[in-house]
């Protein structure tokens, strides 16, 4: 019998019960047919704000009118454990390891499953990050920003999630969980926010509240259940992979230059490298013009340690992208499950 409103969370173990080698997923199943959210946390070990901000979603039974949501706050258990952001016993990034390989290393094994129990068995994903603990990023919620119908929906995602900063990329990098997710053409996000390993009560609801958001454009909740989104302040578009942000040329102390967000031109000194006496080693410089987007914050440096990255921003378009674009039709495969 179908109920009129959802029931309560219920958790259940997926994999196995070591710690990596399975996970915990949170449902909250409205009893009829609908898409399918799925919103994972912790996928880096260490980046707690997006764990505790998944988690803080399961705290309240949400009026379901359509669907499911799923949560899992801890992607990545061995990793949290140990407070690290790759696996402890193979050295792997979850974050760059998909699809996986069920016989293969245990983050492989662990990106496996992910991909196979979670992933593919959803209509839409969130990816809920922070920057880590020694660098910083903007607050944003980024996608695939390719001008496909699905790169669209992917889009709207992200507008929906409400943060004032939204990061388009051309393409996707192999081994994310949105490239698994646009394997199968499945409508994908992820989330950032400065301050990485500390918490943050704003950024804690910025997350939740997003998640409900983005539930109420896919219709599993009705509108309004969420606070009003920000409004839309910036747009940015360009390759937003850390592996190929302008990185320290030599060992040292980095010293930056220039806050966050800040606009530079192209080959403008960002931030130098100075050793003990605060001599300068090697100056930074911008790669292009643009908007600081990443920000090293620690000092000590090894050669190629990520400093800074630089992207493009693109004018707010008239009028403002307030309200997302429609998803295609029909939006989701599960939308008639």
């Amino acid at each position: 019998m179908t109920s009129d409103h959802p029931t309560s969370w219920q958790p259940t173990r997926l994999g196995g019960v070591e710690p990596g080698g399975g996970v915990t997923r949170y449902r909250l199943d409205s009893g009829r047919p609908g898409p399918r959210l799925l919103v994972l946390g912790g996928v880096h070990g260490n980046e707690i704000g997006g764990i505790v901000g998944a988690g803080r979603v399961t705290l309240t039974d949400w009026p379901l009118v359509a669907g499911r949501l799923d949560v899992v706050p801890i992607t990545h258990e061995a990793a949290n454990l140990a407070f690290v952001r790759h696996g402890p016993a193979d050295g792997r990034d979850l974050a760059r390891t998909f699809p996986g390989d069920p016989h293969g290393e245990p983050t492989e094994r662990l990106a496996a499953l992910v991909r196979d129990e979670l992933i593919n068995d959803c209509d839409a994903l969130i990816d809920l990050h922070t920057s880590a603990v020694d660098a910083d990023l903007p607050d944003f919620a980024g996608s695939l920003h390719d001008h496909t119908p699905y790169g669209d929906n992917c889009r709207a995602l992200a507008l929906a999630f409400g943060l004032d900063t939204v990061w388009g990329h051309p393409d996707l990098p192999p081994g994310r969980t949105l490239s698994a997710a646009a394997d199968r053409q499945i409508p994908a996000m992820y989330v950032e926010s400065r301050r990485g390993g500390v918490l943050d009560a704003t950024m804690l609801a910025h997350y939740r509240d997003g998640v409900v958001r983005v539930a109420e454009r896919l219709r599993i909740v009705a509108p309004g259940t969420a606070p009003a989104a920000s409004p839309l302040r910036r747009l940015l578009q360009g390759n937003g992979d850390t592996d190929t942000f302008t990185a320290a040329p030599t060992d040292g102390w980095f010293v930056a230059h220039v806050e966050l967000l800040t606009a530079v031109r192209q080959g403008q000194t960002v931030g130098s490298v100075i050793d003990h006496r605060g001599a300068t080693l090697a100056e930074v410089t911008a790669a292009r013009a643009g908007t600081v987007v990443f920000l090293r914050r620690l000092a000590p440096v090894t050669t190629g340690t990520p400093l800074v990255s630089v992207c493009p921003e693109i004018p707010l378009p008239t009028p403002l992208e307030s309200d997302p674009p429609p998803l295609s039709d029909p939006p989701l495969k599960g939308a008639a499950r």
